[in-house]
């Protein structure tokens, strides 16, 4: 079904548009600055409902579905509204939608707990909460992986491939110290392309042949807050192919402790960059994936 864009509680949170310099060599805007406009829409919608400014409001996990491609231009907004609360936790679910204007179009939906919330918070999200179905969510929060035994010495005996190392900085971090979506995110889209190394498989190669990529289906898990300085490095792997789909993971590890930061499953297909239509996994992709596959979750 469609959102019901008079519902009361389902509240504009957020408007803007895709910039130029938000949009990359496929030629639509980067998953980061999604996940920086749900995370401005996400700081509205808490701040009305009573969150202090600097809150230090906690993501546990999030399920992101990327539905329509934004380019250059493009004017968007976010209507959000909180689907579920428990007081006894400290939680809220929380629905984001982004839509085209003016044609109203989907472009991303979020679906998000959020935690470590003030009592009255919780409440007045409670006051407030929408049927999760009339903004086409389902009744319970999706499936999204734990965090057990995840870690860089499991990492290694898994054999994940190192895609990432940095260091956090101010702007990756919420109020409070827990990674951003665009913290987070733009580590992710840096580290395909290590992912999939290779000189058949080079992000120039697939673009001579008018092939890119597009990420259809994120499901993140979040563990604790992080310090500017701290040294993350980001361990990778290829859980196989449904249908013309690639599905990946992520996990974001502290290296110097080795613990989780956070986990990330991915669905992505590929693309005729010329039509924008997908099409099926290259072969080239297949054929590096043989015998490297990894059964996680």
């Amino acid at each position: 079904m469609t959102a019901d864009l008079t519902l009361p509680h389902f509240d504009v949170t957020w408007r803007g548009g895709t910039d130029a310099w938000e949009c990359d060599q496929m030629g639509h805007m980067n998953v980061q600055f999604y996940g920086a406009k749900f995370d401005e829409a996400e700081a509205v919608l808490l701040a009305r409902l009573g969150l202090p400014a600097g809150g230090a409001a906690q993501p546990r996990a999030d399920h992101i579905v990327f539905r329509k491609e934004s380019r250059v231009g493009a004017a968007l907004w976010v209507r959000s509204a909180v689907i579920g609360a428990d007081p006894g936790a400290g939680t809220l679910r929380l629905r984001h939608i982004m839509y085209h204007s003016p044609s109203g179009a989907v472009a991303a939906t979020v679906e998000t707990l959020v935690g470590n919330l003030p009592a009255a918070v919780v409440a007045a999200g409670a006051a407030r909460g929408v049927d999760p179905a009339l903004v086409e969510a389902g009744a319970a929060f999706p499936a999204v992986a734990a965090l057990d035994g995840v870690g860089l010495e499991r990492a290694r005996a898994l054999a994940l491939v190192e895609t990432g190392v940095s260091a956090i900085i101010p702007e990756d971090l919420r109020p409070g110290g827990m990674i951003g979506r665009r913290g987070l995110i733009r580590r992710l889209s840096e580290a395909v392309g290590h992912l999939i190394a290779s000189e058949d498989t080079s992000s120039e190669s697939l673009r001579g042949r008018h092939i890119g990529s597009a990420a259809l289906d994120y499901r993140i898990r979040w563990s604790r807050p992080v310090a500017p300085g701290d040294v993350v490095v980001l361990r990778s792997g290829a859980s196989g192919t449904v249908g013309r789909t690639l599905r990946f993971f992520h996990w974001l590890l502290d290296e110097k402790t080795g613990e989780a930061l956070a986990t990330v499953e991915i669905v992505a297909v590929y693309f005729d960059m010329q039509a924008r239509k997908a099409i099926p996994v290259p072969a080239e992709i297949l054929k590096l994936f043989e015998g490297r596959t990894v059964a996680w979750p």
